[in-house]
C-alpha cells in the first residue's frame, strides 16, 4: 500500500494511543479499492475495483512502518466513522 501512503490526506488529525500518547491519523482518497487477493474469498472481495474510496492510515508509537492500515470506506463520512470507532473515543480532526 505504499502508493496509498504517498497520497495527500483529505482529512487528518490526532488520536491518543492508550489515552495518553499523541499519534497521527489521516484519511486519503484513492481510485482503487484493493481486494484481498485470496482465491478462497468471493470474487467481489478478492479482486480490486476501480472506484473512489477512502483509506484510513494511522501511526502508533514504536512501530517499524510509518503508517498502519485502518481500513477502507466508500465515503469520507464512513471513513471518519470507522477511524473514530477503531482508534477510540477521542480523535481530534485538524480539518
Amino acid at each position: 500500500m505504499n502508493d496509498v501512503d504517498q497520497l495527500s490526506p483529505v482529512k487528518q488529525g490526532l488520536w491518543f494511543y492508550g489515552g495518553v500518547t499523541t499519534c497521527h491519523v489521516r484519511i486519503v482518497r484513492h481510485h482503487t479499492l484493493y481486494g484481498t487477493g485470496n482465491a478462497d474469498d468471493p470474487t467481489e472481495l478478492a479482486t480490486d475495483h476501480a472506484v473512489e474510496c477512502f483509506y484510513i492510515r494511522f501511526d502508533k508509537p514504536h512501530t517499524p512502518v510509518p503508517w498502519l492500515d485502518g481500513g477502507a470506506a466508500l465515503s469520507l463520512r464512513e471513513a471518519v466513522f470507522l477511524a473514530e470507532r477503531r482508534l477510540g473515543p477521542v480523535v481530534s480532526w485538524a480539518d
